[in-house]
């Protein structure tokens, strides 16, 4: 793909971890063809099928659970193990969807004797998730595993500060999936831009700030995209001048996960 590299720079010393290519306009363009190309025939595999392939992930995710855990930490400064803990529930996720897909199910309602009303689940297409630089594991797991299972192809735009572990899970598990199935991105404004204007991507789900949030519901009306919208934060913590200091900053630090 046509892209330039942007080094990854470590919090835990300021030092480059690596390079990792970053997407265009043009890459991005490629990824959605490649999701729309692919979108039938992975309709076309039985929810079933879909759901033995999510255990498999899951299994592959707990197998390179230290790798992962480990590109976390370096990538966004974050204890050892809570990242280790991230990897864990992200496999939780695909196991637990799993589980749940084939219960998801039309209703059939009756109106006269010979005359039924019924609705059927169809999966939408293309869907872009935008995902943020805090939970770059869990948040790629937890934002791709219900589209995937329901039969959706995926465009991930992963965090340009923090994409290791995402390109890593998607190396070690593409092998699961056909071509175009699952599209990841690391890329800023131009990539977005694409992503919330074409019409070939049926919806748009993001974590980011309300100024963004609205930006993008704006590009989405355009081309009446469905948007999930999760943006800031709402829990403020209030500290009284007699509170207990050591126990109020661990709540601090640990409320930041």
């Amino acid at each position: 793909m046509d892209s330039f590299y942007q080094e990854i720079i470590s919090p835990i010393n300021g030092r480059a971890i690596t390079k990792v290519a970053f997407a265009r306009k043009e890459d991005t363009v490629l990824a959605l063809e490649a999701a729309d190309k692919a979108f039938n025939s992975w309709r076309a595999v039985s929810t079933l099928e879909r759901c033995k392939i999510m255990r498999k992930v899951a299994q592959i995710v707990r197998d390179h659970a230290e790798e992962l855990a480990a590109l976390d930490a370096w990538n966004i400064g974050s204890p050892i193990s809570i990242m280790r803990a991230e990897v864990e529930y992200s496999a939780i996720n695909f196991d637990l969807f799993a589980g749940l897909a084939p219960a998801v199910t039309g209703e059939t309602n009756r109106l006269t004797d010979d005359i039924f009303h019924y609705t059927i689940q169809e999966p939408l297409g293309v869907v872009a998730r935008i995902i943020p630089y805090n939970h770059p594991v869990l948040g790629m797991a937890i934002k791709i595993v219900t589209p995937l299972v329901m039969g959706n192809t995926v465009i991930i735009k992963v965090s340009e500060q923090a994409p290791l572990s995402a390109f890593r899970l998607m190396e070690i598990v593409s092998d699961l999936f056909p071509p175009g199935v699952i599209n990841i991105l690391a890329g800023g404004r131009e990539s977005g831009e694409v992503l919330l204007s074409h019409p070939i991507i049926k919806k748009v789900t993001l974590i980011s700030s309300v100024p963004v949030g609205r930006a993008i519901s704006r590009s989405a009306a355009d081309t009446l995209k469905l948007t999930t919208l999760e943006l800031g934060g709402k829990n403020a913590l209030v500290a009284y001048p007699d509170s207990n200091i050591p126990k109020l900053v661990n709540g601090i630090v640990k409320s930041m996960n």
